[in-house]
């Protein structure tokens, strides 16, 4: 009788996983829709900004000096050749911060958009 209601358990048990393990799935994740203005974005009004909120407490001083003001690290990151004008989206500094890149899980959807728009834009320092 033991080993009936043991068959009996564990049947009922597997059952119960299954039923739950098949209402387990995933919903593809919608792709993230940044709106941007049409005009030119300024790298002081624009971009400093995120690198003051996001990137300069680890990089302050060492490597590019985002935390300094914006004319130094504007010059750091071309001296550096951390933008790539002729293909923005491989541009180092983008990289590090888009999918799967080193920075990614520091930047919003909307602070990457901005960032690579600006590099498109020709990356000028406005």
């Amino acid at each position: 009788m033991k080993t009936k209601n043991k068959k009996y358990y564990i049947n009922v048990s597997l059952l119960f996983i299954a039923f739950f393990a098949s209402g387990c799935y995933y919903d593809q994740v919608a792709p993230v829709v940044v709106e941007l203005p049409d005009e030119p974005l300024s790298y002081s009004l624009e971009i400093q900004p995120i690198f003051d909120a996001k990137c300069a407490s680890c990089h302050n001083g060492t490597g590019v000096p985002l935390d300094l003001s914006s004319d130094v690290s504007y010059d750091a990151l071309f001296s550096g050749n951390y933008i790539d004008k002729a293909e923005p989206d491989n541009s180092s500094l983008y990289t590090k911060i888009d999918a799967g890149g080193s920075m990614e899980q520091y930047t919003t959807a909307t602070e990457k958009a901005i960032i690579l728009k600006w590099i498109e834009q020709g990356a000028e320092n406005n």
